[in-house]
């Protein structure tokens, strides 16, 4: 008796404990099921701390508009309203603020600079926005070189040049996101010529999308987007050297459409992955194209209105996340666009947000560049749970073929979350890749991931055949023999009668 109270007693403890350490994380966690239900999961990132430059000593952050973490750790942030970079070390302390620099015996200064890019070597690359040009200092903050506004005929002679966000590849090509542009990327070499926009998005008509706007109203009409390219507001290169950008001008009717379709059509998708030709190789073969939030209306997940993609930050494997303003969610999808989580919200505690602008990552801990209505900005880091650490090393183990060590984890997986239909179909997908066919068809029914079963069982038919041709083969012989000598037996029968 005594021992089923202590029993009792310790199990209350541990529940009191658990609630509590769950209470204090102030944003729900969620994937989305097959049919688009918001299903709840364990939280994969709990924020752990808050950065602002009046803590770092250099004055508060006047409308910080982006954030990039260099391969040294280093944290480099646009200060757009106090006109300066700030950079950081690993440690979160101050190790510089660039505010100026020399141009042939002359200072000059940055005005409204809104994006910033780091090269492996160090080199500082500047969105100037206010100047309208993008500036290179090199690691010591020397003055390398101007790229000021591009002169082409394909470019009208009264534009005002104001870039915003720009990438530098490996060969010194410079793909720069403009304000008011909608042909794509500004493409320049690596001398700084401009050469081509690059990466805009087809224009052909999606039927399925025409077909439903012959029922809009001229209200709806009147929001939707017109079969035109959409404007960037933001771009990332990933490790290989793939270009990543995200929109958020493409209309909610547009992008429930496209929900309703589970398209895979790039054309009403606010986030892409552009190769070096400029075409969109995103894979998008999750239950929902990745836009954020598949729920446009309360249903206390989410609010009214589709989500706006602002930032994307990648990860090995093809793995990339999306920084949503309008609710302060992070959404993680994995090489194939489906959602291995979301995190975040809105709301003035640690780890949500006023108007969340940046997201990167250093190391396994996410950050997020926020700014409040005033402007005042502010970092929130994030830190994995055991939970998002599994779901990580299960995607990470499979993408290095280690399918038993990626089953493990998503088994562990399923005692955090019982209902993560994305761990029965990262099971499945180990099967599959392990050639065992049948327990991958078991696997991707129970994760609803009908394309793969239907790829699975066609592998099972195959294999099965194959497995028995021989007798199968000896039965079919035997059955044309029988019928044969039958016939034969019958046809005499019918002479001699």
């Amino acid at each position: 008796m005594k021992l089923r109270k202590y029993l009792i007693f310790t199990l209350l403890i541990l529940v009191l404990l658990t609630s509590t350490a769950y209470a204090e994380i102030p944003y729900s966690s969620y994937t989305y099921d097959y049919w688009g239900n918001p299903v709840p999961a364990p939280a994969p990132y709990v924020p752990t701390r808050l950065i602002d430059g009046t803590s770092l000593g250099i004055g508060a952050f006047n409308n910080a508009s982006d954030m990039f973490v260099s391969s040294a750790g280093k944290i480099y942030i646009a200060d757009t309203g106090n006109n300066r970079i700030v950079v950081l070390n690993d440690k979160w302390e101050v190790e510089r603020i660039v505010d100026k620099f020399e141009r042939n015996g002359e200072e000059q200064t940055f005005k409204a600079p809104q994006g910033v890019f780091i090269t492996d070597e160090e080199h500082l690359y500047v969105a100037d926005t206010g100047n309208g040009r993008i500036v290179e200092l090199d690691e010591n903050n020397n003055f390398v070189r101007e790229i000021g506004k591009p002169v082409n005929e394909i470019i009208p002679a009264d534009f005002e040049y104001k870039p915003t966000a720009l990438v530098v590849d490996r060969a010194k090509r410079l793909y720069v996101v403009a304000a008011g542009v909608n042909q794509g990327l500004m493409e320049f070499d690596s001398e700084g010529n401009f050469r081509t926009y690059m990466g805009a998005p087809r224009v052909s008509v999606n039927m399925y999308l025409y077909f439903i706007r012959l029922f809009y109203t001229e209200e709806m009409l009147a929001r939707t987007t017109d079969f035109v390219p959409t404007e960037y507001n933001n771009v990332k290169m990933d490790e290989d050297g793939f270009i990543y950008v995200t929109t958020s001008t493409i209309s909610v009717y547009d992008i429930q459409g496209a929900v309703s379709a589970r398209s895979t059509d790039d054309r009403v998708s606010p986030v892409r992955k552009l190769n070096p030709t400029g075409k969109d190789i995103l894979r998008r073969r999750g239950y929902f194209p990745p836009v954020g939030d598949v729920q446009f209306y309360s249903r206390g997940y989410a609010e009214g209105g589709q989500s706006l993609l602002v930032d994307v930050c990648t990860d090995k494997y093809g793995i990339y996340s999306v920084l949503d303003n309008k609710r302060g969610r992070i959404f993680t999808y994995d090489g194939d666009s489906n959602i291995l989580f979301i995190f975040g919200g809105r709301g003035n505690r640690l780890g949500t947000f006023n108007n969340p602008v940046a997201l990167d990552k250093i190391g396994e801990n996410f950050i997020v560049l926020d700014k409040s209505v005033s402007g005042y900005g502010q970092i929130t880091v994030f830190e994995p749970t055991d939970y998002g650490r599994l779901v990580l090393q299960a995607v990470y183990y499979h993408n290095e073929g280690k399918y038993d060590e990626a089953t493990a984890c998503w088994e562990e997986v399923l005692k955090y979350n019982a209902n993560s239909e994305l761990a029965y179909i990262g099971m499945g997908k180990a099967a599959l890749d392990q050639d065992d066919f049948y327990t991958a068809m078991k696997y991707f029914r129970l994760g609803n991931k009908r394309d793969y079963y239907s790829k699975a069982f066609k592998l099972y038919r195959k294999e099965v055949l194959s497995r028995y041709f021989g007798i199968i083969a000896a039965v079919i012989l035997l059955l044309a023999v029988g019928i044969y000598i039958r016939t034969k037996r019958t046809g005499r029968r019918e002479v001699e009668a």
